[in-house]
């Protein structure tokens, strides 16, 4: 919001605070121009993203190939449950794990271009 876009916020609540008779109207008019500007902000916003994201490689994910793979170390290394609880993750919540590995090989894809 710009300091215009204040002053005359400011000055609309002072005239409808001092005023006899608000005129509500203008007051919801001038709110519902405000919940505008904010919604296309948001959506310039969003649309920045989705442009940006644009150029990223789609990597198909398949879970059941991710879930051998992880099945593996997790199982025969001790210190790979180790790493996982130091980051966070509990070696039973699977879902997360093959979703970090998928995005790992999609920045793998996306430094390969």
């Amino acid at each position: 919001m710009t300091n215009e876009d204040e002053l005359a916020r400011l000055r609309l609540l002072d005239e409808f605070l001092e005023g006899d008779e608000p005129d509500l109207d203008d007051w919801h008019a001038e709110l519902d121009a405000a919940e505008l500007k904010v919604k296309k902000a948001r959506l310039h916003d969003i649309r920045a993203l989705l442009d940006r994201d644009a150029g990223a490689s789609v990597v198909s994910i398949d879970r059941a190939r991710l879930r051998a793979e992880l099945q593996k170390p997790i199982t025969s290394d001790i210190d790979t449950p180790l790493t996982l609880a130091a980051r966070g993750t509990h070696p039973d919540n699977w879902d997360a794990l093959i979703d970090d590995l998928a995005e790992l090989e999609r920045m793998d894809a996306d430094q390969l271009k």
